[in-house]
């Protein structure tokens, strides 16, 4: 279990939802020493687990009741006060309107999981992810993987191809999360284009994955 100090005294937190958070979040925190807050899980006042390494983020919600803002090392969970740590709350917004949305079930991230470890066993730091309504395809230099026999509704808002680059491992992380975490079978993905974050979001959870420019 972890532990907080407050008044001089140890206050127990239940693991209940607090141990499979921080598991979750684990991936999403920096391994450069450059921000030392980012190597950290953040426990938000308001209940909330967030993570963030400034390529990804993860916003995990209703998790624990500290009622200050601490600093978790996941490792050794030692607790640190006094840093100022991203407000992921703001980076995550969805801005209006995005480029497209749809509705992502976890059977359906479950499908796409094999293409993108392929992909990443390969050792190729950038793929294509290009969807429609009926297909996701995943593309490298010499590789295609066209994924078939989905049922997208995507809301489309702008007269534009769905199509961006990313690290693989970054995207793979994303999708695991949602499987792993969440309660909610489905989870809603927006694309807002090449040069601004791409979003999953549902009541539990927020996730963020900057795309990769591609010249």
């Amino acid at each position: 279990m972890a532990i907080a100090l407050k008044s001089n005294e140890l206050e127990v937190v239940g693991r209940e939802r607090l141990t499979p958070a921080i598991d979750v979040a684990k991936k999403f925190v920096s391994t450069s020493q450059a921000r030392p807050a980012l190597t950290y899980v953040a426990l938000r006042k308001n209940g909330e687990i967030h993570a963030t390494d400034s390529h990804r983020a993860i916003i995990l919600k209703n998790i624990h009741s500290y009622k200050e803002e601490l600093l978790l090392n996941y490792k050794t969970l030692d607790l640190m006060k006094g840093y100022n740590y991203p407000e992921l709350g703001g980076l995550l917004k969805v801005g209006e309107p995005p480029q497209s949305s749809f509705q992502l079930s976890k059977e359906n991230a479950l499908q796409l999981i094999p293409a993108i470890k392929f992909i990443k066993a390969n050792k190729f730091s950038t793929m294509k992810f290009t969807f429609t309504n009926e297909s996701i395809e995943f593309s490298v230099p010499g590789i295609h993987l066209k994924l078939d026999g989905f049922e997208f509704d995507i809301n489309q808002h702008k007269d534009t191809d769905n199509t961006l680059s990313f690290t693989p491992s970054y995207l793979l992380d994303a999708f695991e999360a949602f499987i792993k975490f969440s309660s909610d079978e489905n989870i809603t993905v927006y694309n807002q284009g090449a040069l601004r974050i791409f979003i999953l979001e549902n009541e539990e959870m927020t996730i963020g994955v900057l795309p990769r420019r591609v010249f």
